[in-house]
């Protein structure tokens, strides 16, 4: 990686600390706010509301945006561990719930024009006071048409009739008679419809017909106006589709005009055309160039990309793994979505690095996480996923992405101006998962949480059959444990104060205890949040956060609160890497042309950072210092 090197060489490189949890829109919000969660008050990507109105005790939702609806925040609860969660779309208010400053807010208001691509953790974007030009494009975070993080669809005749859903996608039965075939589009529910009492709207649909030739790998896709021709092992173009809601254009809802269709658009692979028509879509996505939401600070801005470098993915995170995990795509077909999707990120960064001419410019590129995430297992000998079949075959992707980035990194090195900056950095680092830690199952074993009917331990969601009159604890998400808490929770038993405190510490010191068969550690720290975060709001911080050892995580079942028999069990699945875990296990890394001053910089020492490159000062809120010589 000479790029990287030659970047060490003219300035620095150290570990970066990364957040805890070293989630991903936790760590992003760091970097945001130059401040810790007990400010921008993110902790997971799940959050609950701790005493919701309907008959659920506990209900899981999106931490990073909501609804503003006296029924907010809700989801919509799928065999998945994010599950189908309602983002916020059309004609919906929709509130950013991530806290505090951020660094942009300073640099706009003191005239330095700052762009900035696909910051996660900041959907829906807010405009920025200041003389100076502010444009952004939303990240992590931003949802598909759906109002979903991504919903695939795969058409096949091996599809039961009434369809089979996964985790991020369905499968669709769809019949070829004399080689031709037709099947519809699922959009969202007509949003001018006021269902009946009990009724379920039913989804908008677009049809589309697909016509195959009789002896070769060929077919004819019809949508609407769009015709395409595609062989076997094809990706389409972008297909603008619009779902219709039927209703004239006059109609007024309250004193707003609703929208008649909503825009989108869609990309098809063909994956199979004989002996079975089989294509694969992947989630709608909103139209930069007429989008049913904004994603973009201008508006324009996104439709001006659009423009210069054609359409792309607006989907916060597009390569969507779970096509992959719930057999959407095979690891070749989705390897090569997501080298689809870079070479498409690499464009519009060749494009901003072009049209850089002062002041402040990030730019994000998702691939080496995602794909990490997917293809670790295959570089690490002992995982328990490993496909013998496979072997060594993905062995590489990881680095090759990276090799990628090195290229990437030279692009940027070569721009500079004599007194530019350059930073690159990651928000956390990376390890294997291997084995998953399900938290409400030691919780049950351990008498924190009463069933009501024992006999049906089941890893089943959302705590059904938890008695909530005897139970203390419970774990959701990631990394968070919440007690249950007398006048929070809302059928909460144990009083604040000293009993809280006291059962928290009970509760930390035997998770410190817990170990494999083999023997090995499988926690390694137990944060107390309100001695890491003293002004965290208690209603939205979980009261502990679990800080896995490497090779561990919590297991799949713990994020929306099932509990199966076993406590600990293998990882098979594809995602096979990731970073969940204990904090200073997973550092990111920083890297600048300019010497790094301190030791021990930290996620929150960037905000501090980039305002003194522009002789700024730092925001009361900010409790980092900046990290980078300035002479």
């Amino acid at each position: 990686m000479p790029n990287f090197e030659r970047l060490r060489a003219t300035g620095g490189m150290a570990r970066l600390a990364t957040s805890m949890p070293p989630q991903s829109p936790v760590a992003w919000s760091n970097v945001i706010s130059g401040s810790g969660p007990g400010t921008h008050e993110i902790y997971d990507f799940i959050h609950r509301d701790p005493s919701p109105s309907d008959s659920l005790a506990i209900l899981p939702y999106l931490s990073t945006s909501t609804v503003e609806t006296p029924e907010s925040p809700w989801y919509m609860p799928r065999e998945s561990p994010l599950g189908r969660w309602h983002i916020p779309l059309s004609g919906e208010t929709v509130k950013l719930e991530r806290q505090g400053p951020t660094f942009w807010d300073s640099l706009v208001g003191q005239g330095i024009d700052t762009t900035i691509y696909r910051m996660p953790a900041n959907y829906p974007a807010r405009e920025v006071e200041g003389d100076g030009v502010f444009q952004t494009i939303t990240g992590m975070g931003t949802p598909d048409l759906l109002g979903s993080y991504g919903e695939f669809t795969v058409f096949t005749p091996n599809a039961p009739r009434a369809g089979r859903i996964v985790a991020g996608g369905k499968f669709v039965q769809m019949r070829t008679i004399d080689d031709r075939a037709e099947a519809a589009i699922d959009g969202p529910p007509n949003h001018l419809r006021v269902p009946s009492e009990g009724e379920v709207v039913p989804p908008m649909q677009v049809t589309f017909v697909a016509v195959r030739d009789a002896e070769r790998d060929l077919i004819k896709l019809t949508l609407g106006d769009d015709l395409v021709i595609l062989k076997q092992g094809d990706w389409s173009r972008w297909i603008p589709i619009s779902f219709e809601t039927g209703i004239p254009g006059s109609t007024v809802l309250g004193l707003m005009q609703a929208p008649t269709s909503l825009p989108g658009m869609v990309r098809f692979y063909v994956k199979e055309v004989h002996p079975n028509l089989v294509l694969f879509a992947t989630p709608i996505n909103i139209d930069p160039s007429n989008p049913a939401n904004p994603i973009s600070v201008p508006p324009q801005f996104a439709a001006d990309l659009a423009i210069a470098t054609g359409p792309y993915f607006t989907a916060g995170i597009p390569e969507h793994t779970p096509e992959v995990q719930g057999s959407g795509l095979d690891e070749d077909q989705w390897l090569a979505k997501a080298n689809m999707i870079l070479d498409e990120r690499i464009e519009q960064y060749r494009y901003a690095l072009a049209n850089f001419k002062s002041g402040f410019l990030f730019f994000y590129f998702g691939s080496p996480d995602q794909i990490s995430h997917i293809f670790w297992r295959d570089q690490d000998p002992d995982h328990p996923g490993r496909d013998p079949d496979q072997g060594d075959r993905y062995a590489d992707v990881i680095e090759d992405t990276y090799v990628k980035m090195d290229g990437l990194v030279g692009e940027a090195l070569d721009s500079l101006r004599p007194d530019d900056t350059l930073i690159v950095m990651s928000d956390h680092g990376f390890a294997s998962f291997r084995r998953g830690f399900n938290l409400n199952t030691w919780l049950l074993e351990n008498g924190y949480i009463v069933l009501k009917d024992p006999a049906r331990q089941t890893r089943s969601q959302f705590f059904s059959n938890v008695d909530w009159t005897r139970t203390r604890a419970y774990g959701l998400g990631l990394n968070g444990l919440y007690v249950n808490l007398r006048a929070r929770e809302k059928n909460g038993i144990v009083d604040d104060g000293e009993a809280k405190q006291k059962l928290v510490s009970e509760i930390a010191a035997k998770l410190l205890e817990v170990r494999d068969d083999d023997g090995s550690v499988v926690i390694v720290k137990a944060y107390v949040v309100e001695d890491e975060y003293p002004d965290a709001d208690p209603a939205i911080a979980p009261d502990l956060l679990v800080g896995y050892a490497r090779n561990y995580r919590a297991g799949w079942a713990t994020l929306l609160g099932g509990m199966p028999k076993a406590q600990i069990v293998d990882n098979r699945d594809r995602w096979s890497g990731d970073h969940c875990i204990a904090a200073d296990l997973v550092p990111g890394i920083l890297l600048s042309n300019r010497k790094i001053a301190v030791g021990d910089p930290a996620l929150t020492d960037l905000a501090p950072t980039i305002l003194s490159l522009f002789g700024l000062p730092q925001t009361e809120e900010m409790p980092g210092r900046p990290v980078l010589a300035t002479d």
